[in-house]
This record gives structure tokens, sequence and C-alpha cells, in this order.
């Protein structure tokens, strides 16, 4: 295709595939390309950039996940209309933190059921607007920082017991977020 830059350096530390995605969609962000273009075929892809064809159509399965392109089947590729793009950046950074946090509470406690709203079903996270998304990752965060404290209150009820900590343990909570009590010695202090 004419004005479409589809060189890769294969002596650079980035993936080939990697390279051909940010050029592909350099191109569209530049105006190279836009809305209802067709790009090259998959094979045209491979030839024009010197890679593997599945690499072209790994391109182009990420490039369409991303929504930046659109495959319709025996016409090819095109340029998707842009969605707009502050609203798709941050729902994709909310729901990216909403994983982590997650992930850190997945090994914490449930917390305790205050209301009826906590035990009905909740909505999908692809069905929540970006306010409700951004209600979740809070609530998250509210959750973490509970208990975050909860925790230091023990362990400092810990400490003040004489409890310490098993060089196992030690180990242990170096490959998680939270350290548990497991493993933990108790030293008897006074008569």
């Amino acid at each position: 295709m004419d004005g479409l830059d589809l060189t890769v350096d294969r002596s650079g530390g980035v993936p080939l595939g990697a390279q051909l995605a940010a050029r592909i969609r350099e191109a569209v962000q530049q105006g190279t390309l836009g809305t209802g273009d067709r790009l090259p075929s998959v094979r045209e892809l491979a030839e024009a950039a010197g890679v593997n064809v599945n690499t072209a159509r790994a391109v182009y399965a990420r490039l369409e996940s991303e929504g930046l392109v659109r495959s319709e089947h025996g016409r090819g590729t095109f340029v998707a209309a842009a969605p707009p793009r502050d609203e798709t950046t941050a729902r994709r950074e909310l729901r990216r933190q909403i994983a982590l946090l997650e992930a850190a509470l997945v090994r914490l406690p449930p917390p305790p059921l205050e209301s009826e709203e906590q035990t009905t079903p909740s909505h999908r996270a692809a069905l929540l607007s970006t306010e409700d998304l951004e209600g979740v990752r809070d609530r998250l965060l509210e959750r973490l920082e509970e208990l975050d404290t909860q925790r230091a209150a023990v362990l400092a009820s810990l400490e003040q017991l004489g409890v310490e900590e098993s060089p196992a343990e030690e180990t242990a909570s170096s490959r998680r977020a939270t350290p548990s009590l497991a493993g933990a010695r108790i030293r008897w202090v006074g008569a």
C-alpha cells in the first residue's frame, strides 16, 4: 500500500509483530490510513515486511482486539471507525487496576456482609459504565486499606507479645504480598 511503511528492524530487541502493529497504529494516528481503508492481505503484509504469515496474522488479530481494524471474511482487513480514545483508554486502565486489586484481595479473607447489596449478584465488568468501574476500583482500594490497617494492628499486638517470624516464614512472606502468621514462634516473656 502506498505511503505505508512496513519495514521492521531485525537487529532490535522489539519483536517483529510488535513493530508491525506499531507501524500500522502510527499510520492510523497520523492519518496515512483512514477509517474504512483496506489494509494489505495477510500474505501481502507478510511479504512486504519480510515476516512469517503467522506473524502478520497475529498482528491483525492484535489490532482487531484493540478495535483498530476489522476483518471481513472474504473481503479483507479494514481500518475500523475510531472509538472515543479517552473513554477506551480510561476503561482499559480501570479494568487493569481492578484486576491488580482483585489479585491482591484474593489471598485475603472476604469482607463481612454489611448489606443486601453485597449478597445479590453484581453486573459483569464488561457491562459497567466508566463511573461504575471507578466505583469498583475505589471499593477495592478501601478494602485493601482496611485490611492493611487490621494487619498492622495484629502485627503490633504480636510484637508486644514477643512473637517472632520464623526463617521459613520470612522467605514465604517475600513471595507473597501479605504475610501470614503461619510458622510464627512465640517467645515467652515473664515468669
